[in-house]
Parts: C-alpha cells; sequence; structure tokens
C-alpha cells in the first residue's frame, strides 16, 4: 500500500471510530431521569416558597408567578435573544479580521529549465501566513437593520411586559376563585349542619305525630342535597388552587393556604378617560409603534439597495520562502459593488416594503380599534358586577331576617316545616351568592385595570403602601 491510499486508510478508520463512539439515544432512561429530577425540583420549589405556617395573599401569589411562570421565562428568554440579535448586527460595524496560515512540504526541489541547466526556484518547505483586515466604509443598509434589530429588542422587552400582566390577572382571578370557593364552603358547611339538625327535629316531631313523613323526606333530602353541594365546593376548591400553583410554576399537586386582603380598587373616572388611559398605557400599541418602525427601516434598506457598498481591506503576507527577495509584504485597497440589474428584484422589493409599512400601520389603528372595545366591555362588566354585589348584599339581607322571623314561629308552633325549608334554603343560597358576587366584581376589577394597561401601577402602589 502506497503512502496516498495509507493516508486515505486512516482518515475512514478515523470517521469510523468517531462514529462508534456517538451515544445511542435511549428514550426510557431520559424520561425516568427527567421525570426524577422534575418531580425533585418542585417539591423543593413547593417546599421554599409556600410555608405550611403561613397563607399567602394576592400580592405573594403574583411574586411567586413571576419567579416562577415558565410563560413569562420563555418571554425573558425571547428578550434575551433580541438582546444578542441586537449586538449580532452591532458587530458589522466592526471591522472583520482574518488569519490564513499554509505549510506546504514538497517531496521534491521545485526547480525550472533556464538556459538548458535545472535551477531551484523555491524552498521544498515554504510557511506562508496572510492577515487579512476589512472595514466596511460605506455600506448603508447596515444602520437600517441594526435600527430594525434594536426596534425587535424594545418589542421583546414589550411582550415579556405584556405576558406578565396577563399572568397577573391570571393569578389574580384564580386568587379570588379560591377564596370565594372557601366562602362558599363554610356557609354550605354552615348550612350543612343547619340542616341536619333540622332533619333531627323533623323526625322527632314525626315521632310524635306532629309532622307528615313528607316533611321528614324534604328534610332528609336537603342534608343530601348540602352534603353534595359541600363535596362538589371542595372538588372546585381543589381544582382552582391547582390552576392557581400552576399559573405560579409550582406544582398543582402541592397544598396551599390563602389569606384575604384588601379588595382592588378602580379609581372613579369616566369611560373616555379610562379609555385613554389605555391608549397610553397598553405594551401592545408600543409594540405596534415599534413594527411600524422597523417597516421603515425596512424600506430604508430597501433603498440603500440601490447604493454602492464600499469596504476597505489591508493584509500583511509574510512566507518563509527564501528565494523571495521580500520576506513580508503589504497590500492596500478599496472594493466598491454597486448592484446595476437583479432582475428588478431591488424596485420590486422597495414597492413590498411600503406596503409592509402601510399594513404595520393598519394593524396599530385595528389593535386600538381592540382596546377601544376591550376597555367598554370590561367597565361594562365592571359596573354590572358591583350592581350585582349590591343586589346580592340586600338578598341576603333579606333571607338573614326572614330566617330568623321563620326560627322564631318555628318555635312557637306556628309555622310548617315545608316553610322553615323554603326559608332556610334561601338563606344558603343568599349566602353563596354573595360570596360569588364578590368574586365577579373582584376579578371585574382586575380585568379592568388590565385592559387599561394599570394592573401594574395597582400592584406598586399597594407595595408601597
Amino acid at each position: 500500500m502506497n503512502l496516498k491510499n495509507s493516508k486515505i486508510a486512516l482518515v475512514i478508520l478515523l470517521f469510523a471510530a468517531v462514529a462508534g463512539c456517538a451515544s445511542r439515544f435511549d428514550a426510557d432512561n431520559v424520561r425516568n431521569r427527567h421525570t426524577t429530577n422534575f418531580s425533585t425540583d418542585l417539591e423543593e420549589r413547593a417546599a421554599m416558597v409556600l410555608p405550611p405556617d403561613r397563607p399567602l395573599g394576592l400580592s405573594d401569589c403574583i411574586q411567586i408567578a413571576i419567579e416562577n411562570n415558565l410563560d413569562l421565562e420563555q418571554a425573558r428568554i425571547n428578550q434575551r435573544l433580541a438582546e444578542l440579535n441586537r449586538q449580532i448586527a452591532f458587530t458589522y460595524f466592526l471591522p472583520q479580521v482574518n488569519v490564513e496560515m499554509t505549510h506546504a512540504v514538497m517531496d521534491k526541489q521545485p526547480t525550472r529549465i533556464i538556459g538548458g541547466a535545472a535551477a531551484p526556484v523555491s524552498d521544498k518547505t515554504v510557511t506562508e501566513t496572510v492577515i487579512t483586515a476589512q472595514q466596511a466604509v460605506f455600506v448603508p443598509e447596515t444602520w437600517f437593520l441594526y435600527e430594525a434589530f434594536r426596534g425587535g429588542e424594545d418589542i421583546s422587552d414589550r411582550v415579556r411586559q405584556r405576558t406578565e400582566d396577563q399572568i397577573r390577572l391570571q393569578v389574580t382571578a384564580l386568587y379570588f376563585a379560591a377564596l370565594s370557593h372557601e366562602a362558599a364552603g363554610e356557609a354550605i358547611a354552615s348550612g350543612l349542619e343547619q340542616a341536619r339538625s333540622l332533619a333531627a327535629e323533623t323526625g322527632a316531631m314525626a315521632v310524635e305525630g306532629m309532622v307528615m313523613p313528607s316533611h321528614v323526606a324534604q328534610a332528609l333530602a336537603l342534608v343530601r342535597a348540602q352534603e353534595a353541594g359541600l363535596a362538589a365546593n371542595r372538588r372546585s376548591l381543589q381544582e382552582t388552587q391547582s390552576a392557581l400553583l400552576e399559573a405560579m410554576g409550582l406544582s398543582p399537586a402541592a397544598a396551599i393556604h390563602l389569606k384575604t386582603e384588601t379588595p382592588i380598587v378602580v379609581e372613579n373616572q369616566d369611560l373616555p378617560d379610562q379609555i385613554l388611559a389605555a391608549l397610553l398605557s397598553r405594551p401592545e400599541l408600543f409594540i405596534a409603534d415599534r413594527n411600524i418602525d422597523i417597516e421603515t427601516q425596512k424600506t430604508r434598506m430597501a433603498i440603500a439597495a440601490f447604493l454602492p457598498d464600499i469596504i476597505g481591506f489591508a493584509s500583511f503576507t509574510h512566507t518563509t520562502d527564501s528565494f523571495l527577495k521580500y520576506s513580508d509584504s503589504w497590500m492596500f485597497g478599496a472594493v466598491g459593488v454597486l448592484s446595476v440589474f437583479e432582475g428588478f428584484r431591488n424596485v420590486y422589493e422597495y414597492r413590498a416594503s411600503g406596503v409592509r409599512e402601510e399594513k404595520a400601520r393598519m394593524q396599530r389603528e385595528q389593535a386600538c380599534l381592540r382596546i377601544i372595545l376591550e376597555v367598554v366591555l370590561a367597565r361594562s362588566r365592571y359596573d354590572q358586577a358591583i350592581e350585582y354585589g349590591d343586589v346580592a348584599m340586600y338578598e341576603l339581607t333579606a333571607a338573614r331576617e326572614r330566617l330568623t322571623e321563620t326560627d322564631a314561629r318555628w318555635r312557637e308552633g306556628l309555622l310548617l316545616p315545608s316553610e322553615r325549608l323554603d326559608a332556610f334554603t334561601r338563606h344558603a343560597a343568599a349566602q353563596a351568592n354573595l360570596a360569588a358576587a364578590d368574586f365577579r366584581k373582584q376579578v371585574a376589577a382586575a380585568t379592568l385595570l388590565d385592559v387599561m394597561g394599570q394592573s401594574r401601577k395597582e400592584e406598586d402602589s399597594e407595595n408601597a403602601h
């Protein structure tokens, strides 16, 4: 085997060895390892941020969600990528330096026949080193490209802000839903005790022949209905708490204890003022403004495509060839490139960029209209929630007074069991309705602040207090 074939065989063996060292993907092992590590991480995180002796308020839940929610973490990663892309674009302004080294070994002395005699013309072993530097002197597209990437970085920051606002609203809704279920559960549990007491009294009276057997059946049915309602309430509470934990970036299977904090307050403003606040604060509109600016930069890039690109360069060469008089040499120059004709691509690109810019402006107008509608609907639901809350309070007051009167008449023997059952049922329903109305009012307030772009300011003011 000659030298050339030996080298080829060596290269083949090397590639075979590298391929053989490549590890085979073991799906079961990877899944088992990830499951174990992920479960352990969830347990440790839950133990750290969910102390069993300290119930969490709304601000605590929001803070934990901001630190651990995976959607927000992805938004932060996208923001970091946008920053890196902007930094990469800035490198186009910096000089490019390349280093090249060539080492050549010849099996024969390079010679040339001159006048019938052979004379060497180069060394058998030559090493040549070349250092080349290039600097863009006039490349206008680079400036507009950098501005576009800087706009993308700003957009990613606004997207992160909006993601944080949406997570804040989601946590707020789930937090008050859980509190509502807890309050309703307490009312149902209290009603269950009263229903059991009523069933026992009715059963005793039935033994004495003072009430009909149907009244006993009604009382027992009420007890069963209360038991079923309490079980359903506990399941709903568990589901809501699990959803809240998932929004907080924690294990849905963990245990969480909540406390009631100061209700969310919306500043008394007219609808036009709230719409104006939304148009001045919503991150989506800042993003729309930035998109228009980016499309404007792209239009300028399309115009710059008609201009020449000028690049200056310098190179230094060093060789070990002793037959050369000068082993070192410098070369300087400039290169200019002007696109004369590319099948009208630049012309159509310029026209398309103008259309895209107009499209971005229309999208901003659509975003404005959509946000105005969101504020109008949120304000309407907020006002409706306040009205429903007032109605629920009056209904509970009336039901409480009726239950008190009914108990008094029951003790005097002036009331049928069916009437007492009806009064008791109405009181239990009024308690549950008031708890649900309070929940709807808080969620409506949080939603209104969110569509106005004020949820972050509301939290900051609460922390200041």
